[in-house]
This record gives structure tokens, sequence and C-alpha cells, in this order.
């Protein structure tokens, strides 16, 4: 299980650079993006091309990034689900790695969006009780339980009364959970326990849709 302090998210980064060359588009016959979608974590999957990935896009984001409301991103790489969150009033964008940051200001830097390198597990420059909705996809799949527990009690100051949180986890009850070295020891029944022991309310889980982890939006309960 990768350690906070790893590089393969910064080699990832490199990775994810060289397939977007021209000569990585040949010799992997890949198909030719365009400026607008040419970003990091693409290589991973795009919303606009797979359909598991538009319903959670769908289901799980597009509701919550509404005008009015401010949102939370963890691990945004080059903005993979980012750039369907630009119409709301602003996005805080947090990493453990500048260098993904810097990927992201330089795909969509805007006056909404600010970026905040974190410790791994915090939230350091978001205001208390600001934020609506709060996103991570790619990410909570790589960490071990102690560090979710952390993020899971370090959110809540930064969350409104109300206020929802998606995260994908990884679900070792799949096959290809089970398959995969990167992914952390978690299954739903352990999830569903650090959300409830850090005092949020489940809204809805989706356990179905992808081959590898699943999917759990939970938040705070309202005034």
């Amino acid at each position: 299980m990768p350690k906070l302090d790893a590089s393969l998210h910064l080699d990832m980064l490199k990775t994810g650079k060289r397939a977007r060359s021209p000569a990585g588009r040949i010799l992997k016959a890949v198909r030719i993006l365009t400026a607008k979608k040419d970003v990091y974590g693409l290589e991973w999957g795009d919303p606009e091309q797979s359909p598991p990935l538009a319903y959670v896009r769908d289901q799980f984001l597009i509701p919550y990034v509404t005008e009015g409301n401010t949102v939370a991103e963890i691990g945004p790489g080059g903005g993979r689900w980012t750039r369907y969150m630009l119409d709301c009033d602003h996005i805080y964008a947090l990493d453990y790695h500048q260098d993904l940051l810097d990927e992201l200001n330089h795909n969509f830097g805007s006056d909404k969006l600010t970026t905040i390198k974190n410790n791994g597990d915090d939230f350091p420059g978001v205001p208390d009780g600001s934020v609506d909705f709060l996103y991570s996809f790619g990410v909570f799949v790589h960490l071990d339980l102690d560090i979710i527990d952390r993020y899971l009690s370090n959110m809540k100051r930064i969350l409104k009364p109300g206020a929802n949180v998606v995260l994908q986890y990884a679900d070792k009850n799949k096959p290809m959970a089970k398959q995969n070295d990167g992914f952390s020891d978690n299954n739903g029944e352990k999830m569903r326990a650090l959300v409830t022991k850090n005092d949020f309310e489940i809204r809805e889980e989706d356990e179905v849709t992808m081959w590898h982890s699943s999917i759990i939006r939970f938040g705070t309960a309202a005034e």
C-alpha cells in the first residue's frame, strides 16, 4: 500500500504526459484528445466516453455543483472531474503533491479555483463551515483506513450543515480490487463503519457500478 510520500501519483503524472505526447499517441494508438479534454487523469477513464463514469458524473457530481455552491475536491489530478464543477461559486482543490496542483492550475486556473497543498488528510486554508459539497474520485481507493478516518474527522470542520460528501473507495469484496496491490484493504462494511463513527449520515451507496470500487454519499445533518 503506497504511503503519502510515495511517488505513485507523480509517476502516474509523468506516465500520463508521455501518453499524451505525439509519440505516445502513435505508439499506443490512442484517440487524439482535444485541447480542452487533454488533461491528466483521462488515461484512467473519460466520463465523456465511459458509461459507468458518465453515470457517476450524472448521479454523484452534477446535481451538487450548482451555482451558489462551494465545492472541495480531494486529489483533482489534471481536472478530469474538476471540469464539471466550474459552474459553482468556488472550488477548493486539495492535494498532497504540488506538481499535481500546478497541472490543475495550468488547465483550469481561474479566480474561482483555489489550489491547496495539504498534509495528506487535512484542509488547510479552507474556511470553517464553507463547503456545500466535497468530492473525491480515484484517491480514497489508495488510502489506508487510518488516513481515511483522519480525513473524515477533519472534513467536519469545513462542511456546512446539510452538506454532501461523495467518495469512491476500494472494495476488496470485488475480484478486480483484490488483484490490485495499490488498492487499500477496504470494503463497504468498513467504509460505512468509518462514516458513522465520525457522526455522518449515509444518504446513498453504489456498490454495483464500478468493478473494483464502490461509492458512498453521506453528509452532515441539516440545522
